[in-house]
């Protein structure tokens, strides 16, 4: 299968259109789709006059769009970050498509594909690690209305590490999909479930973090008080100390300048010793 995805995407590549995914990304996306539509019993491939704006149609007559990333570590519902709490899965979407009308899916089905280092299609014989992840569907409206839309070059966290976005981007976090038992289930949706999902109402497309980062930021900017912060912790359910995007020596070098023009007590800095911790270089 992982042959016909690569031969699928040498003849029908895309390389016209803003914010297309790479040949690397759509073959992933071609081989999610087999997959699929190989578990639901339909033709791995879709006809040359199937219409471009969903992937497959289920018996009940939904359209589906098959959305999938690639990565060398296996989909996790959280990821450990270097202060030790967990941040939550997002999945991702190019906002261009999610406007496009001509793009007529009725809901998404998001998978993670987890791939060896070489991770060109097809592979090799010898590979074993290639590991299709459904995380579950949710509804195109649903995504529109409750997903952050986030411009070019905005931050993201992922894990241990930090990146810019290259396109315009929408992220919606695993949490908030409807999960799915086996890929079989999907035959069982009708309308009136997806008509439900378009109504429905998520949680926060953030993580814990970055909800409680924002809502610092905001007390200090005189929007929000302790209280909007107690709240947003205890309905995280995060009672440790959120680390800031910046790091620590900075923060300490703001301060230590302060201190010396003579506005910072020791007990402040004392104070701020307790929730940030300064790291000096220990060597290579």
């Amino acid at each position: 299968m992982r042959q016909k995805a690569a031969e699928y995407i040498a003849a029908n590549q895309n390389r016209t259109g803003a914010e297309r995914g790479s040949s690397e990304e759509q073959g992933f996306g071609a081989l999610a789709e087999m997959v699929i539509r190989n578990k639901l019993g339909m033709p791995e491939i879709n006809p040359k006059d199937h219409p471009l704006g969903y992937d497959l149609l289920l018996p009940s007559g939904i359209k589906v769009d098959v959305k999938c990333r690639g990565g060398s570590l296996p989909f996790k519902e959280e990821y450990e970050s270097s202060d030790g709490i967990a941040r939550e899965a997002k999945h991702n979407f190019f906002a261009r498509q999610m406007h496009d009308e001509r793009l007529d899916a009725d809901i998404y089905v998001m998978t993670h594909l987890e791939t060896p280092s070489k991770r060109e299609l097809p592979g090799t014989t010898r590979q074993r690690k290639w590991i299709l992840y459904i995380c579950g569907w949710v509804s195109k409206e649903r995504v529109a209305n409750e997903g952050v839309y986030l411009p070019r070059g905005s931050l993201t966290e992922q894990g241990r590490t930090w990146f810019t976005y290259r396109g315009q981007e929408i992220e919606y976090y695993n949490h908030n999909l409807n999960g799915l038992e086996t890929v079989e289930d999907l035959t069982s949706l009708d309308p009136s479930d997806v008509e439900k999902d378009r109504n429905h109402k998520g949680d926060l497309n953030l993580t814990s973090v970055d909800a409680v980062r924002i809502v610092y930021d905001l007390i200090g900017r005189g929007v929000l008080s302790e209280k909007h912060l107690a709240f947003v912790q205890k309905e995280a359910k995060l009672e440790k100390i959120v680390k800031p995007i910046l790091h620590a020596n900075q923060y300490f070098h703001l301060l230590k300048w302060l201190k010396g023009k003579g506005v910072l007590t020791d007990k402040e800095m004392e104070k701020a010793r307790n929730v940030l911790q300064e790291e000096p270089y220990s060597g290579i």
